[in-house]
């Protein structure tokens, strides 16, 4: 209970306590030096996450950091084991990434503008009219430089297995011409939701080779959810872990 308490305390206190900040690199994004600030902001963002990580003893191990290209447009895909997989993701990743949030996200106080400042597009769940609407601002945002993750699964596992992926989410890479790089996460869900409480715990990261999708054909692109849902799942498999393999 008391890392829970630790953990809400430190993410909302510094949330509320760097708004200021955040309104700072909203406003030279509007005035044009957004990509100028991002190193800043990317140094940020990762030591208010990796502090948050550190002081609920979430002890993370990450591989592959070689594989993230330099001066590409990005979309960071992984499966998705728990809430902690944004934070690990904040923290670890070489660059500032948004996410596709749900839009009941707009509507907390302080991290909405973080996660504007990020990039990130609020979709609106069983609606495929705005689903489409926040592929298209997210597309927008990964040609203005912004990197993106999503979550093809569509939601939490709160377990091991990773649950089907959704094929539609990948037209945020496809239409922007972003290179994927697949992200594997393992044993964040132990961390939370295993007994519905924040206790310490061992989080493994793979990041996988890049997947470039800019000059794909049709069917080229057809087999790309396949290839990184394999990509992710193979690591999973290396631990014993079991996933489902099946897109939906």
């Amino acid at each position: 209970m008391l890392k829970t308490v630790v953990f809400f305390t430190v993410f909302w206190a510094c949330a509320a306590l760097s708004t200021p900040l955040a309104v700072l690199f909203m406003v030279l994004d509007l005035v044009g030096l957004g990509r100028a600030a991002r190193p800043t902001l990317g140094w940020f963002i990762r030591a208010w996450s990796r502090a948050i990580l550190w002081a609920i003893g979430a002890r993370t191990t990450i591989t592959g950091l070689e594989n993230v290209p330099d001066d590409e447009r990005l979309c960071f895909v992984g499966n998705h084991q728990g809430d902690l997989d944004i934070v690990i993701m904040l923290a670890y990743l070489p660059r500032p990434v948004g996410f596709i949030a749900k839009s009941q996200a707009a509507w907390f106080p302080f991290l909405n503008i973080w996660i504007a400042v990020l990039g990130s597009s609020f979709i609106k769940r069983n609606s495929p009219k705005q689903g489409m609407k926040a592929i298209a601002r997210g597309v927008r945002s990964i040609e203005r430089g912004h990197a993106l993750v999503i979550y093809p699964e569509g939601t939490r596992s709160r377990g091991p297995a990773m649950l089907p992926f959704h094929k539609g989410a990948f037209k945020l890479a496809t239409r922007s011409g972003a290179t994927i790089v697949p992200v594997t996460i393992d044993g964040s869900w132990r961390v939370w939701e295993a007994r519905k409480r924040i206790e310490a715990g061992d989080v493994r990261v793979v990041i996988h080779p890049p997947i470039r999708t800019a000059g794909l054909d049709a069917e080229q692109r057809k087999a790309v959810p396949a290839r990184v849902e394999a990509a992710i799942a193979s690591a999973l498999a290396s631990t014993g872990t079991e996933a489902g393999l099946t897109s939906a």
